[in-house]
């Protein structure tokens, strides 16, 4: 019994010792996470209080790290230049999505449900952005890179979430099996990016309506029972 104990506890110790990196690591990637998320809002209200007009060009990589509080090795840890904390506000945002279409999958919620509520998900993110930060983020997405000197960006997969909604959806038999779940995905994210611009850009006072109004629009042409799939 007392060999058995002595056995017992070693295992135990082993597991102990083998978790323990991983909380270690666990710990690390959320103290980056935070950092990271530090920058972007430091510098987002730099930018806002200076005016995006002219905010960035005129605010340093010196003056954002010092009211983050980091050093400037971790601002080129995260970000190559700060530009790119303009593309981390897409990215952000289509973390989030995919959060909510995932939780509403597992929710077993219908495609009319989660596109309202991923519609709600995004426009709550954006709107925690001043519009102009929004506009500014979406031009440097389409802006045109130096060919072997800046690498194109990846675009906020946005339709990631979508696809993934769609395609439960279609397991469903709540959309039509004449379209790809991707395409469908691509068509929706072009609504709302064209709706985010509008929005940023002054056009478009209420976002979430317009968005709910134009989704519910293409979804309707994506029922199975549309003349056009029978």
């Amino acid at each position: 019994m007392a060999r058995q104990a002595a056995d017992n506890n070693n295992t135990f110790d082993t597991t102990s010792a083998s978790a323990a990196p991983r909380r270690r690591a666990g710990l690390t990637q959320e103290r980056s996470r935070d950092t990271r998320r530090r920058l972007v809002r430091t510098a987002i209200r730099l930018w806002t209080e200076r005016g995006f007009e002219t905010g960035i060009e005129d605010t340093t990589v010196e003056e954002i790290v010092q009211a983050a509080g980091v050093t400037k090795g971790t601002f080129y840890f995260h970000f190559a230049h700060k530009e790119e904390i303009l593309l981390e506000l897409g990215f952000q945002t289509a973390s989030l999505l995919c959060e909510e279409a995932t939780r509403c999958i597992s929710a077993k919620r219908s495609i009319d449900d989660s596109l309202r509520r991923l519609t709600n998900t995004l426009v709550a993110s954006v709107k925690a952005a001043p519009p102009a930060a929004v506009g500014r983020a979406m031009s440097e997405f389409q802006r045109p890179r130096r060919p072997r000197v800046e690498p194109p960006p990846r675009d906020p997969p946005f339709a990631q979430a979508l696809e993934m909604l769609f395609a439960r959806a279609r397991e469903e038999g709540e959309v039509t099996d004449g379209v790809d779940p991707s395409e469908m995905a691509q068509i929706v994210e072009a609504l709302f990016l064209d709706s985010l611009m509008e929005w940023s850009q002054g056009r478009l006072k209420h976002l979430n309506a317009a968005l709910q109004r134009r989704t519910a629009i293409v979804l309707a042409g994506l029922r199975p029972d549309n003349p056009l799939w029978v």
